[in-house]
């Protein structure tokens, strides 16, 4: 078993969020890119134009999710990091 000081215990969940982060930019532009593809298809009907509506609308609802993620990891842990340093510096105050 692997054992983390505060700090890089601290960097590796932060790494760890940042790359389920990616992973939530990278679906959502997944979706995104195949509702375009539907469009570049020839046959452009109201069914056809319906599923490009859906899709766009779950790909902006994951954009949407992982930028609310985002502001929550930068939250989080820009928290952490006063927290840590404070408690280093001697200055820890558990009211902050």
């Amino acid at each position: 078993m692997k054992y983390y000081s505060a700090p890089a215990h601290t960097q590796a969940c932060r790494d760890f969020a940042l790359e389920c982060n990616c992973q939530l930019f990278e679906e959502a532009q997944l979706l995104s890119q195949a509702a375009f593809e539907l469009l570049d298809k020839t046959g452009l009907d109201a069914e056809v134009f319906a599923h490009y509506q859906a899709l766009r609308r779950k790909a902006d609802l994951k954009f949407e999710d992982a930028i609310d993620h985002l502001r929550l990891i930068e939250q989080e842990f820009s928290t952490a990091s006063v927290l840590h340093s404070k408690s280093v510096d001697g200055g820890f105050d558990s009211r902050v």
